[in-house]
């Protein structure tokens, strides 16, 4: 079990990395920059994410008799976006890639300013979340290794082009052994989510999709990328503070379910996307 946890970890590092680098190449700068210069898709990425989506995961787990496990790994997972996977899901519905680079960047810095200071107010008790922590894997699996692509792009375009088809192969590599070896290693568990816990995941995830689209302005592919960096949360965040401030192993199993019952959704939401 200890190999496959820890091989389970160098995919996921591995993803992250292959996945980061593979935008980095593709990419300029400006086309990141770009979006951000825009003061509404500002405003209403971080609305829906940090207000609407945790205002609505209150309502959730309110309506449902989960147990508080589930409650509070849902809060959690409510104020925590921002994930690499973004980029993929971007890829997969063949949408701007760019905008959802710069929408993933500006969540995640979000996530650690607004993650400390907003969760204390939801949840009862002293938590204790150091944001230093989120900061420092945030910067070293996702924005080194974007700038480092950044870098090679901007100074040797034709080898980052040769080179970023290798990035997306082995990213897409990554993924399918962290999809393998997460079910290995928590199928029991997730198994064993059942009744009002696996509906309030489900719908938890359907909301925050639903939110992202909606709100994603007129264009179409501009709320493609809203729905998919609403709907894909930040795991890894949410797992450093569940660690952190809780001792119920519900809480951790809960988040880690999203993390599988959302990538199905998300996958299959990003196909769907790309029909259009």
């Amino acid at each position: 079990m200890e190999t496959l946890t820890l091989l389970f970890n160098l995919s996921v590092v591995l993803f992250v990395v292959a996945t980061m680098l593979s935008m980095g190449l593709g990419l300029k700068i400006s086309q990141i920059i770009e979006p951000l210069k825009r003061p509404l898709l500002v405003a209403v990425v971080i609305g829906t994410n940090f207000l609407l989506i945790p205002l609505a995961t209150l309502l959730l787990v309110s309506l449902l008799p989960v147990n508080e496990g589930t409650k509070i790994g849902l809060i959690i997972l409510s104020f925590s976006a921002g994930a690499p996977f973004t980029s993929k899901l971007a890829e997969i519905a063949k949408g701007d890639t760019a905008l959802a680079t710069a929408v993933m960047l500006l969540l995640m810095v979000s996530t650690v300013i607004i993650l400390p200071l907003t969760l204390p107010l939801m949840l009862e008790g002293d938590l204790n979340i150091e944001s230093a922590q989120i900061t420092k894997s945030l910067v070293v699996m996702m924005i080194i290794p974007l700038g480092i692509g950044l870098g090679i792009k901007a100074r040797f375009e034709a080898f980052a082009t040769k080179w970023q088809a290798h990035m997306v192969k082995l990213s897409n590599i990554a993924l399918l052994a962290i999809i393998v070896f997460m079910s290995i290693l928590n199928g029991k568990d997730i198994m064993g989510i059942i009744g009002y816990d696996l509906v309030a995941v489900i719908l938890f995830m359907l909301i925050a999709l639903l939110l992202g689209y909606l709100l994603g302005g007129k264009s179409y592919h501009n709320r493609v990328i809203s729905s998919l960096s609403s709907g894909q949360r930040n795991i890894s965040a949410a797992l450093v503070v569940a660690a952190q401030n809780f001792d119920d192993p519900k809480v951790t199993i809960i988040i880690i379910a999203v993390s599988i019952v959302g990538l199905l959704i998300l996958l299959f939401a990003a196909k769907k996307f790309s029909l259009k």
